[in-house]
């Protein structure tokens, strides 16, 4: 007797090129089942792996209390298997999700520890992008000084700035001069 079920590497491949068609239901389900499948033959890295693009694709279907549950506990995983990169993603899929779900001062814990992560793995992209979320999240806190340092800091560190971030930038620098700071 064969077994007729495909291999979670191929429902997992097909769920991502859904997700980069947008079909985000489609995709969210493609990688519940490969989180499922990988969970079965015992690959907790894969199974991982696949909670969090399905977490990113329940957000994007605008699902966000199943993507905050697909996420939890999937940075715990990277770190018990060595993989810090992914453990400081995980940080920041989770931070997503808190946000979506309206948990602003645990998303911004969540923002946090993925920051140290990503500086600790001098991954300056990545810094960038959890800055520019972090202060989002600030301004809809009611920090607008915050916003505005932390979005500073994220153009920064941004290694590739265009002329529309430069001006940005000279734009955000303002106040802190007027101020004399």
């Amino acid at each position: 007797m064969t077994d007729l079920a495909p291999a979670p590497d191929a429902v997992a491949k097909r769920a991502l090129l859904a997700f980069r068609q947008g079909r985000f239901a489609e995709a969210a389900e493609g990688f519940g089942v490969a989180r499922l499948a990988y969970s079965a033959a015992g690959d907790p890295l894969a199974e991982a792996e696949a909670a969090n693009n399905l977490s990113v694709a329940l957000l994007q279907a605008g699902r966000p209390d199943e993507a905050l549950r697909a996420v939890e506990g999937s940075a715990e995983t990277f770190d018990r298997l060595g993989d810090s990169a992914r453990a400081a993603q995980a940080l920041g899929n989770l931070a997503s999700a808190l946000e979506a779900c309206g948990d602003l001062v645990a998303a911004e814990r969540a923002y946090t520890q993925a920051l140290q992560r990503f500086t600790e793995l001098d991954d300056r992209e990545a810094q960038a992008t959890i800055l520019r979320s972090l202060s989002q999240l600030q301004l809809k806190r009611g920090r607008p000084i915050d916003a505005l340092t932390t979005m500073q800091a994220g153009l920064e560190r941004k290694p590739r700035r265009g002329l529309r971030d430069r001006w940005v930038q000279r734009l955000l620098a303002l106040p802190s001069r007027l101020l004399g700071r």
